[in-house]
């Protein structure tokens, strides 16, 4: 075959065609591109890119088909009809070729009518760059054309960091050799992190590109990269698709809604991690190349099996022959095969008695968090206690006086929260039947020790890591379970407590005759029941309730269902 009459008869009849292979922001669920892959016809010699670019090299034909394949690509892409990018390859060495036509992809791009802002120029490291400054005029004149500029195959070969911190990219692809496997070599994911932090620093976006597998997507989110393409998600296509759901795909850990902030969850955060295959060299290392990293946690198939502390590691290295006696052990040899594990909805208050418990706990010791026995992330027992402090002022701030007792700026807040996370609960609302005419009656001081005997009743039987009390204010509390099926037999113990202690309140006689004299709304005197506890009991479902106002109204017409009662009485309403 005469390899240059068959790439000429290509490039002239227009046979050469694009596939497109979606980039995809994972953390928005949004195509921000598509990569423009150039084909020859199906069973052609020439058909796939490796053949047409080495035939064009060998016969000097790599001007002419570069510039058809950027022709052909805007062609087909704008018959999309998207607003996502088109990111074209480019061979950096065509721009310095003295024959290359300049300006020739802007003259392209007006002529079809596309924006050239929408049009990423993408130069890959895999070839050999003989000439960097031309390279970099080149580069900078792309980017006063409007073009945008991205560094393709970052790590896979010649030009290396020097070029990129010159030119200033706006996007940074990572070269697929450094995704493959990436959940398993720590050595690629201080790589991959230390590219995205230098990325920030000079504005250009990071795309992790050849992704295969789930557990290399997971990887990537755990270390904040999220924008993505690959096979995982899909293939080069005519016609790719416009829109590509990944919530599938995600780590249990981002399809969490808004953690509770009473929960661990609250302090919870993304962790690097080892397999318990790993060497322990390669825990050495993460360690001293990142001095505030104080623990590894060692996760096997998604679950937490160890966790490996920087002083036992230091230690078994400091030794004479630690070096030579560990640094090809696997880190399941080393690790701490024991560590607390706390699932995500444990209370805050639980996680500090189980942490506390330890006589010889440190500050800034690390511990596991999962969520449905996934390993989701560490805290700190240093964020953990700030966290308890946070609570406690909030809750101390917005106390009512009579009872310190969170008040309703907080009750609001938790039932927000709740709302926020989709997750069903319950709520009580208490209040004393006739306590005005025993107010009156005994007088304010008396009435109040008997809202602060309610206020204790209820901290006595329905404080819990899974209760939130609250008092509204006068003689009416709140109560939010998270566990439902509790809800009803605390309220009746509440119940029950109440009548036994309120009798202790009145005078011999007016219990001897079961009521009180007062003066009623019309100004006369006339006998009222003694005080007695009306409850109503909503079981929420969060999916039907938008907000605390709802849920206020909700239980406030059930305290009135149970108010229709003589005596005590809890209402519920099953909602």
């Amino acid at each position: 075959m005469n390899s240059a009459r068959e790439l000429l008869k290509l490039i002239e009849s227009k046979q050469l065609f694009p596939l497109f292979q979606p980039i995809i922001d994972t953390a928005e669920e949004h195509i921000i591109g598509y990569e423009a892959l150039i084909r020859g016809p199906q069973g052609h010699p020439l058909e796939f890119p490796d053949a047409l670019f080495s035939a064009a090299q060998q016969h000097d034909l790599l001007s002419e088909l570069e510039l058809a394949c950027r022709e052909a690509a805007i062609r087909e892409f704008l018959q999309l009809d998207t607003d996502a990018r088109l990111f074209l390859n480019v061979n950096p060495n065509v721009l310095q070729d003295s024959d290359h036509p300049h300006g020739t992809t802007l003259r392209i791009s007006q002529q079809l009518g596309i924006d050239p802002r929408r049009i990423v120029i993408e130069l890959s490291e895999r070839y050999p760059i003989q000439q960097p400054e031309l390279l970099k005029e080149a580069v900078l004149h792309y980017q006063q054309l409007g073009f945008l500029v991205a560094i393709d195959d970052l790590g896979a070969g010649y030009s290396g960091l020097k070029l990129w911190s010159e030119i200033k990219p706006d996007f940074v692809k990572i070269d697929r050799y450094f995704i493959s496997d990436l959940n398993n070599q720590p050595t690629k994911r201080e790589f991959v992190q230390s590219i995205t932090s230098l990325a920030r620093k000079v504005n250009a976006k990071v795309i992790a590109e050849g992704i295969e597998t789930i557990e290399e997507f997971h990887q990537l989110h755990h270390l904040n990269l999220f924008l993505c393409q690959g096979f995982l998600f899909a293939r080069p296509t005519k016609n790719p698709p416009q829109t590509l759901p990944v919530e599938h795909l995600l780590p249990q850990a981002r399809n969490t809604i808004a953690p509770n902030p009473d929960t661990i969850a609250s302090v919870t955060r993304d962790a690097i991690t080892l397999s318990p295959f790993d060497k322990a060299h390669n825990a050495l290392e993460l360690f001293s190349n990142r001095r505030t990293l104080c623990s590894i946690p060692i996760v096997d198939n998604g679950k937490a099996v160890g966790m490996l502390r920087r002083e036992s590691l230091m230690e078994l290295f400091s030794g004479s022959y630690g070096r030579a006696l560990y640094a090809n052990k696997e880190v399941s040899r080393v690790m701490d095969s024991n560590p607390v594990v706390v699932d995500c909805n444990t209370p805050i208050d639980t996680v500090s008695t189980i942490i506390t418990d330890d006589d010889d706990v440190d500050i800034f010791r690390e511990f596991i968090v999962t969520q449905k026995q996934q390993f989701l992330g560490v805290a700190s027992v240093r964020d953990l206690l700030k966290r308890i402090t946070e609570l406690r002022i909030q809750n101390a701030r917005y106390a009512n006086p009579l009872t310190l007792l969170p008040g309703n700026v907080p009750i609001h807040q938790h039932l927000d929260e709740l709302l926020a996370a989709r997750q069903s609960f319950a709520i009580a609302y208490f209040d004393i039947n006739h306590f005005k005419p025993f107010n009156d009656n005994y007088g304010y001081a008396k009435g109040d020790e008997v809202i602060r005997q309610l206020g204790q009743l209820l901290v006595q039987y329905a404080d819990s890591p899974y209760t939130f009390i609250g008092h509204i204010g006068g003689d009416d509390f709140v109560v939010i379970f998270r566990k439902t099926e509790v809800a009803e037999v605390i309220c009746k113990q509440v119940i029950d407590a109440f009548e036994q202690h309120i009798t202790t309140f009145y005078s011999t006689q007016d219990k001897q005759r079961g009521f009180v004299l007062a003066t009623g709304r019309d100004g006369q005197q006339q006998s009222f029941p003694l005080t007695s506890l009306a409850v109503g009991l909503v079981i929420v479902s969060a999916d039907t309730i938008q907000s605390h106002h709802q849920v206020a109204a909700l239980a406030s017409e059930a305290k009135k269902q149970a108010k229709q009662e003589s005596g005590s009485y809890c209402y519920v309403d099953c909602r």
